[in-house]
């Protein structure tokens, strides 16, 4: 899964935590990287909440009107991969069910990313301008 410049919101901490969510993705394509793929799964759980977290309070105290809304598909998000990783953990062939789990994250984030994120940080720099422009 490669990060491209179209991916950037311009919201400096979501980008930087969208790069890493990448980098972790990649482990999981990365044949490879076969025996790291149950802690790149934890991880992921792990900094995925954290991530929707700061994007969430992000949104609440810049008064974002989709807020709610953001936070729902973060929260049927968590639940696909929760269900997908039980899946894992349970399955004879786990082949198959890490390149669901791939699909599934990769097309999920590429489009939260390009709709949502960019839709909240379009949102968020007009009440914040970056310094540097």
């Amino acid at each position: 899964m490669i990060w491209t410049k179209s991916l950037e919101t311009g919201v400096a901490k979501i980008d930087e935590q969208h790069k890493e969510l990448f980098r972790q993705v990649d482990i999981l394509v990365d044949r490879n990287q076969a025996n790291r793929v149950e802690s790149t799964l934890n991880f992921l759980s792990s900094y995925v909440a954290k991530h929707f977290s700061d994007e969430e309070v992000l949104q609440r105290i810049n008064l974002y009107p989709k807020a709610d809304f953001h936070k729902k598909l973060h929260v049927d998000f968590t639940k696909t991969f929760k269900d997908l990783y039980a899946q894992y953990k349970s399955a004879g062939n786990k082949l198959l069910v890490v390149l669901s789990i791939n699909k599934a994250v990769i097309g999920w984030l590429k489009d939260h990313i390009m709709t949502h994120d960019k839709e909240f940080a379009e949102f968020y720099l007009k009440k914040h301008p970056p310094l540097n422009k």
